[in-house]
């Protein structure tokens, strides 16, 4: 064999034992099972998927950019914009940078300035948002926040969940909304979880609920809220369960339900209510507090006048409720 020949054959080994020690194992099937799971089998420019189910068109993607895996059946997109169709075949236009879809498990992740946007004009924003096509649900594993069309509720949550075919968002964890009253300006509710009724107007928190509302602050259990979207404001407002409210001039009422009627000015308190003035208490079935005037009407009195009482202890009727507030207490909401 001449030294041409030997040098050309050594070159011929140097390549495939170069290649075949940086050759990536997930490109040749025996890599651990990956079986070219790292490699799609297309990639696309201006992408457009669409699925049908039951002759009825419930998704369709627009991607700038994507890639399709056919053996693990996902395809990965950049620059997304999403339609999902309810039952009613209203959409749902969901925008985020990226998104994966799980195509057997019919699950499809957006991931990165998400924006989701309701067939009533619902907005909702997040860095994640998954929507699962089998059961219909939307859930947001991360913080939202989530508006109404006309900005009449505003709402946050550490996490979040509805279903395509309700015009309902559950948010838990640290729930809060901000609405606008024409009296009292920025009403701040916030909770350990709350429901968002769009078809109602309403929203419900549930524990550990307070509201905020100009100087007035209150604590209680539950909490209804009704806004409305002619007037952009609240129209209505009930708390429920250990009802504490605390008034800038050091006036607070303890009661086992408060409603705050937005046409009249007025707080109705009813459940065993106690409206405490310094050392002065008032107690009957109902009291009726006129914010605009301070005038106190109450109902079938049963005991009046100076009560002696020591935080938080029973004195004859009346126990006075004037807690200790932690740090927490005192963060404004949201």
């Amino acid at each position: 064999m001449s030294a041409r020949h030997v040098i050309r054959a050594f070159s011929y080994a140097v390549f495939f034992f170069t290649v075949w020690f940086l050759w990536p194992r997930e490109l040749d099937g025996n890599g651990n099972g990956l079986v070219r799971a790292a490699v799609p089998d297309y990639r696309m420019t201006n992408a457009h998927y669409v699925s049908v189910k039951a002759g009825k068109l419930e998704l369709e993607t627009h991607a700038a950019e994507a890639a399709f895996n056919l053996t693990t059946h996902r395809m990965q997109a950049k620059t997304v914009v999403a339609l999902i169709y309810n039952a009613a075949e209203e959409r749902t236009v969901v925008t985020a940078d990226r998104a994966d879809f799980r195509m057997d498990d019919r699950v499809l992740e957006l991931h990165d300035n998400v924006n989701s946007l309701s067939p009533d004009g619902f907005l909702l924003q997040g860095p994640e948002v998954i929507y699962a096509l089998k059961n219909r649900m939307l859930t947001a594993p991360k913080p939202v926040y989530g508006q109404t069309f006309l900005k009449e509720a505003q709402v946050w949550g550490d996490t979040a969940e509805g279903s395509l075919d309700e015009k309902k968002v559950r948010l838990n964890h640290n729930a809060r909304a901000l609405y606008q009253e024409a009296k009292h300006g920025a009403t701040r509710m916030r909770g350990d979880s709350a429901v968002l009724d769009r078809e109602e107007a309403k929203v419900t928190f549930r524990n550990n609920v307070k509201v905020e509302q100009g100087e007035v602050t209150a604590t209680s259990v539950l909490g209804d809220l009704y806004y409305s979207s002619t007037e952009r404001g609240i129209r209505y407002m009930s708390l429920n369960e250990d009802v504490l409210i605390k008034q800038p001039d050091g006036k607070y009422s303890h009661s086992q339900m408060a409603e705050f009627f937005a046409p009249t000015d007025t707080i109705v308190l009813t459940g065993f209510p106690a409206v405490y003035d310094g050392e002065d208490a008032v107690t009957g079935d109902k009291i009726t507090l006129y914010r605009g005037t301070g005038v106190v009407e109450v109902t079938a009195t049963n005991a009046a006048g100076a009560q002696p009482r020591e935080s938080g202890k029973k004195s004859g009727k009346y126990k006075a409720l004037v807690p200790e507030l932690n740090k927490e207490d005192e963060e404004l909401i949201p």
